[in-house]
């Protein structure tokens, strides 16, 4: 094991926001797949697009079974995709988004933790929406979607981890021990994520889970937002701290 970090970020509220864009996309889905009009709720922070759709299925009266499963993700994929235009003028990378990144890509990080450390996503959205949302606001460049988790990758994301694992090794002949994995989210599903696997966590209140929800799910450091890219620094080598001393 190298003495780099695998940061991972989760994307909507942490890194961006998209203001209603994914629920236009997912009624147009759930006419398209089961010709009901939208009666759903998004409202379920942290999950992945498996999960959210079985959930939206459910909504409607319609048990997800996996063929309906599966054409409602294909529909909502396809959606999604093509709003990528009202998702780029509608939307915004919240502030210090695009700093944090390119600080922890430009060896921002001080000491051991800055040498192999690699930047990528653990996501709920499937992997073509997830490049989407981060192009759109120019945020793709830092980030190594090779090596990142998707929610087409499992049905929970406590799940997840072992994907970014696993493809990190494959790509670069590097294995990331729990405590050196760095998981940036906004809701206490990140924060749960990361402790199933004893990763490190920063947990981020850009979102609609507050502040001490995320430490009542376990989160030892969060912050507000990213706003002050030497604070996510700091709060990234101190969530490693915590993770190495288990």
């Amino acid at each position: 094991m190298g003495d780099g970090l695998l940061v991972l970020w989760d994307i909507d509220q942490t890194l961006i926001v998209t203001s209603g864009v994914a629920t236009e996309a997912y009624a147009e889905a759930v006419h398209a797949t089961i010709g009901q009009d939208w009666r759903g709720d998004m409202s379920y922070n942290g999950l992945t697009e498996r999960a959210m759709a079985a959930r939206i299925l459910r909504q409607h009266d319609v048990e997800p079974d996996p063929e309906v499963l599966a054409r409602l993700l294909a529909n909502v994929e396809r959606a999604l995709l093509d709003r990528t235009e009202a998702t780029r003028t509608r939307g915004r990378a919240l502030d210090g988004a695009h700093a944090a990144l390119a600080a922890i890509a430009g060896g921002g990080l001080a000491g051991p933790a800055g040498n192999g450390t690699r930047q990528s996503v653990l996501t709920g959205n499937v992997r073509s929406v997830a490049e989407m949302k981060l192009r759109a606001f120019d945020l793709h460049t830092w980030v190594d979607f090779g090596i990142g988790a998707y929610g087409d990758d499992e049905f929970e994301r406590n799940a997840l981890i072992p994907h970014a694992w696993r493809r990190a090794e494959a790509r670069y002949g590097q294995r990331y021990s729990p405590a050196r994995t760095v998981i940036l989210g906004d809701t206490a599903r990140d924060v749960e994520a990361a402790l199933a696997h004893d990763a490190a966590i920063v947990a981020v209140a850009s979102g609609t889970t507050p502040a001490e929800s995320l430490r009542e799910a376990g989160a030892q450091v969060v912050l507000d937002d990213l706003a002050d890219t030497t604070a996510v620094l700091v709060a990234i080598q101190d969530a490693v701290k915590i993770a190495t001393r288990g």
